[in-house]
């Protein structure tokens, strides 16, 4: 799930929308079909003229059209309201203790209301192996935007002697006084934090790295290659990372580790010079011998920006550690977003004037439109509700409803209604497939459909060379079990070409992929992303809410 990437895209496309610009489709306005990748080629679609008179303040519309983000864009923090004085019936809010607090949270992301990121930051921890001789310990904190949330995972591994010994941390967390208490206990059982790893440029895992590398300065900081911030190319410590010299270093390309690459070629590929000195004196990480990876890209937007991400196999263990490449979801929410389930039950009314209850099926009803939410943005199950009409019925709802937004959506809004309760658990069974892995339909529509062939070429290396029985993703279900070949099976869409008659779907239903297929339009006039490589027959342009504007 990740709507930041989404944003980021588009605000960068707000910036290169000129006079010269095209109109774009959006569910509040009338424009003309944008139509630009590689199945163009086969359907001969005619791109229309440019409107003279577009402007950046209409490139943000497509921002608006989207009902999770146009929420956010008018939201601010909120105090919460007062759980005593509501009938009790009524959710509870939780209290805001110290040991889950992390103030610095709307900072170090953006200024949307994003939850997890105002103060309170509960963390879950899960015990995936502790025999005595492996260690391995997740930790999931909540994140989201305006009640669309997600578990936001980092990953403690236990290092043998022969690695250096201590603990192995990837993707840290929000150092919260809970989570900070938990790796301390870690730290007396299994020995200190020695290296902290971000495996990604994800904007939602690397705002956390300095403050929580603070509270660990002996620990040595391995960064992701390709980092990049925008307007304004900032180095990491700008994100608070105290280390220096030999405690700050960048990841070394996976073809020098496997011995693919000549130390004099590793070091000159080094972009920033400041980290050539440590890499030839000391090239190669000391965890290496318990951890193997992969690294894809970085994969360079058109404009600014980048993709970048690392796999890593812990050995011992047969687990595969990712961040956003693949994932899982099944019915049940995890742990984290239950641990607070007022989410849960926003979501699962059909619209504001419902009633609903805290119970098992509420909550999986909560949890599935949450997840196709946060997958595809504008659900094809759901109607907009008129501003005006939804500030109005915001006004008159039930008391024992008003704490489900509380702290994360503005006014108690609730701007949609879904069509026929249950109706929308095709959709969601379109993209489950009873937990099986997937690459997330924003990374195959609009940013790895770019690069099909290097990204198979990372997960062909990933296969052929790991032996892993389980993966544990970033973001919702942890510790998957999955082989190779379900693995490779999860960028099938990244396949398709219907010049030699394969055509893989998309893990999500066509009618769903449709304000994604606009995205991938605007972006791609825009300049922002390169055409897409990829043809899927696009048939999100032929079904569902945009379809009406398709060319004939």
């Amino acid at each position: 799930m990740k709507p930041l990437i989404l944003l980021r895209l588009l605000e960068l496309s707000s910036f290169r929308a000129t006079k010269g610009a095209a109109a774009f489709v959006s569910p509040f306005c009338n424009s003309r079909r944008l139509s630009t990748n590689r199945c163009d080629e086969q359907h001969q679609h005619d791109t229309p003229s440019f409107d003279s008179e577009t402007t950046r303040r209409e490139a943000l519309q497509l921002l608006s059209s989207i009902p999770i983000l146009a929420l956010a864009s008018a939201a601010a923090p909120i105090a919460p309201a007062n759980a005593n004085a509501l009938e009790p019936a009524a959710l509870a809010i939780p209290p805001q203790t110290r040991e889950t607090s992390w103030p610095l949270g709307k900072v170090a992301f953006s200024l949307l209301p994003l939850a997890g990121s105002y103060s309170r930051r509960a963390t879950v921890k899960e015990t995936i192996v502790d025999d005595g001789v492996n260690g391995m310990w997740t930790f999931d904190q909540l994140q989201g935007v305006v009640n669309v949330n997600v578990p936001v995972r980092m990953t403690v591994v236990k290092l043998s002697p022969a690695a250096g010994g201590g603990l192995w941390i990837h993707n840290p967390l929000a150092p919260t006084p809970q989570l900070i208490s938990e790796i301390r206990q870690l730290e007396r059982l299994h020995g200190s934090v020695r290296h902290i790893i971000l495996g990604t440029v994800a904007l939602e895992h690397k705002a956390t790295l300095g403050p929580f590398a603070q509270y660990f300065t002996n620990a040595t900081v391995w960064i992701q290659p390709g980092q990049w911030s925008f307007p304004l190319q900032l180095p990491i410590e700008f994100l608070g990372v105290p280390q220096t010299n030999d405690k700050l270093r960048i990841l070394p390309s996976s073809s020098y580790i496997h011995g693919e690459k000549s130390l004099q070629d590793e070091v000159q590929s080094i972009t920033e010079p400041r980290y050539k000195y440590w890499a030839r004196k000391q090239p190669t990480p000391e965890w290496t011998v318990d951890i193997d990876y992969e690294t894809l890209g970085p994969l360079k937007f058109q404009s600014v920006g980048a993709y970048s991400e690392t796999a890593f196999y812990h050995k011992s263990t047969k687990t595969l550690v990712v961040t956003d490449c693949v994932c899982s979801v099944t019915a049940t929410p995890p742990k984290i977003i239950q641990e607070d389930p007022r989410a849960l039950l926003y979501h699962a009314r059909d619209s504001i004037e419902d009633i609903v209850v805290d119970d098992r099926k509420t909550r999986e009803k909560g949890w599935r439109r949450m997840v196709q939410f946060g997958l595809v943005f504008f659900p094809s199950q759901i109607e907009v509700v008129p501003l005006g009409r939804a500030i109005r019925e915001a006004r008159t709802i039930d008391d024992r409803m008003k704490t489900l937004g509380a702290g994360g959506v503005p006014g108690n809004l609730y701007p949609w209604t879904w069509h026929d309760n249950d109706v929308d658990l095709v959709n969601f069974n379109a993209i489950s497939r009873d937990g099986k892995l997937f690459c997330p339909p924003i990374l195959t529509k609009l940013i790895l459909d770019r690069e099909p062939q290097q990204t198979l070429v990372w997960v062909d290396r990933i296969t052929k060379r790991f032996g892993f029985t389980h993966v544990i993703p970033g973001h919702l279900n942890n510790y998957v079990p999955a082989t190779a070949k379900e693995f490779s099976a999860a960028f099938d869409p990244l396949r398709s070409n219907p010049k030699s008659g394969k055509v893989f779907p998309q893990r999500a239903l066509a009618e769903d992929l449709a304000l994604l297929q606009e995205a991938s339009d605007l972006l791609t006039k825009f300049g922002v992303v390169a055409e897409s490589k990829v043809c899927d027959l696009e048939p999100a342009r032929l079904v569902g809410r945009f379809a009406a504007l398709a060319p004939k």
